[in-house]
């Protein structure tokens, strides 16, 4: 357990800046490649629907939930296909921002999370093919513990997952403002992330 500096990164919109709404979504050519419309099937159809959200939570495999979809698709037999194909165009990683965080920890000597909605796939792909897991010392995600972000239990079950006993040693980094808010309420210190610059400033006064 420790109270010393710890860094908590969100992944989506932080890290990894394939999200929807950023400039490099990684559905661009999804309709090229796969005939399949983000905005207009796999959102609404897929992703919005609450078995993707029980699929984040850790209570439904991906492959089962996106089985069933695309057997409506008439894609099933090229599911695998399909999430090699979305996790490598979703894996657009921001070297700068990881730069940043190594050298935090090397000045420091704090340690430094990731803390991110995902299901035990991608957490998995992006820890260990991606090699984000070099960069954390532990990437804490809502599968793994039954909760989504913005919901308060995320925190309280992250905080307990890192072994820190005092919430104000966290400074924490989202893209969104829920996030960073439900995150306060929680005793962390928190801070909407606007780009590297951003976070070069609040880190040259953490730790």
């Amino acid at each position: 357990m420790s109270a010393s500096p710890v860094l908590v990164l969100d992944i989506d919109g932080v890290v990894s800046l394939g999200q929807p709404g950023s400039p490099t979504p990684w559905y661009a050519t999804l309709k090229e490649d796969w005939g399949l419309s983000h905005d207009k099937e796999l959102a609404p159809e897929f992703f919005l629907k609450p078995e993707f959200d029980q699929v984040l939570r850790g209570r439904l495999d991906l492959y089962a939930a996106l089985h069933a979809y695309f057997e409506v698709k008439g894609l099933a037999n090229r599911l695998e296909e399909f999430v090699a194909y979305w996790f490598e165009k979703d894996a657009v990683i921001d070297r700068k921002v990881l730069a940043l965080a190594d050298t935090w920890r090397q000045r420091t000597g704090g340690r430094c999370f990731a803390a991110t909605n995902q299901e035990h796939h991608r957490a998995a792909y992006l820890r260990d093919t991606v090699g984000l897991g070099e960069h954390f010392d532990e990437i804490v995600y809502s599968a793994a513990l039954g909760v989504c972000k913005p919901d308060r239990v995320f925190y309280t079950n992250a905080q307990a997952r890192m072994g820190v006993t005092v919430a104000q040693s966290i400074l924490f980094v989202d893209d969104k403002a829920a996030n960073v808010d439900s995150a306060r309420m929680c005793g962390w210190r928190a801070m909407l992330y606007r780009g590297p610059e951003s976070l070069t400033a609040a880190l040259a006064h953490w730790g």
